[in-house]
């Protein structure tokens, strides 16, 4: 039990502690824990134990020390941190997020009593009690674990991720909605219907471009290349999905500006970790009915903000 506790609290409440002592127990939590989950039956002696000899902290102060990371991690949920949204990502789409929250608030009331508990407990029956009570089957309640840890292993170095640039792969999909004809009509200064609609169909097949594009133009990033173009020899860093939730127009009749709605996921490659799924609104700031009768450079504009906006998201 404690090993699934300890990974998701890790995951969270590690990511905020600067103090090195912290960051080098955190490391040795990781790979002993993704050792421990790998075996039919693990006890909680065997892995403090573990922990304590590879740390250099001795048991007894090591338990005070997971109870106060614990803390941590009911402070991120309180607060609903950036990242403790993120961890409950991790266990999409089988777990949803509701579920997952629950899920970790028994975990760490479950981890309480392991840490104060002498006795040499089996972790796998505590996590067993804890996936009934939260109503998640045993084995998705131990792929979150695993995908919580692989998480935690991805975020854990971000000071070698800097010295780095990124690779992405890039990929789109257009979900279905209306835009008002209208606007089209006054922006692109046509009663064409054909060719306003034609203008704004599957509008990734416009984004998409400009994002390869313009990505390698940041600083922190090498290249970037849509999944159609790539190969088995294309290794990216990450996976940068763009769902189109919605195209629009702002403004006023004498400059019409163009709008667009969201949904960007970031997945690290070699993990499979999704590292964010959020909502994501561009208005142009400077190319409305005005300036310009056509949507191109938009596109570039809002690559930019995207590319922008995801950086940040990774710490860069």
């Amino acid at each position: 039990m404690i090993a699934l506790a300890i990974a998701l609290l890790l995951a969270t409440a590690g990511l905020t502690l600067a103090d090195q002592g912290d960051a080098a127990l955190r490391r040795i939590l990781y790979a002993t824990l993704q050792e421990q989950l790998a075996q039919q039956a693990s006890y909680s002696h065997d892995l403090l134990n573990r922990i304590a000899q590879e740390s250099g902290v001795l048991v007894a102060e090591l338990r005070p020390r997971l109870q106060t990371l614990l803390d941590s991690l009911m402070a991120q949920r309180e607060a609903e941190t950036d990242v403790w949204e993120v961890l409950l990502l991790q266990g999409s789409p089988d777990i949803a997020p509701e579920r997952a929250g629950k899920l970790i608030a028994y975990l760490a009331k479950e981890s309480r009593s392991v840490l104060a508990n002498e006795n040499n407990v089996l972790l796998e029956k505590r996590i067993k009690k804890v996936a009934r009570k939260a109503k998640v089957p045993f084995f998705q309640s131990r792929d979150y674990i695993l995908r919580a840890l692989a998480w935690a292993v991805a975020s854990s170095a971000p000071q070698e991720q800097e010295k780095q640039l990124l690779h992405f792969l890039v990929v789109g999909h257009t979900n279905p909605f209306e835009v008002a004809l209208d606007p089209l009509f006054l922006f692109f200064d046509t009663e064409d219907e054909a060719f306003v609609r034609e203008q704004v169909r599957e509008v990734q097949r416009f984004l998409m471009p400009a994002l390869v594009r313009r990505l390698p133009e940041l600083d922190a990033i090498g290249w970037a290349v849509r999944e159609r173009e790539s190969n088995a020899l294309v290794i990216p860093d990450y996976q940068l999905l763009i769902g189109i939730d919605e195209l629009r127009f702002a403004g006023s009749n004498l400059d019409l500006k163009p709008c667009i709605e969201t949904t960007i996921e970031v997945t690290q490659w070699e993990s499979q970790v999704r590292l964010m799924e959020e909502p994501f609104s561009f208005c142009s700031e400077q190319h409305g009915s005005a300036t310009s009768r056509e949507l191109a450079s938009f596109w570039d504009e809002a690559a930019d903000a995207i590319g922008v906006h995801v950086l940040k998201r990774l710490g860069r």
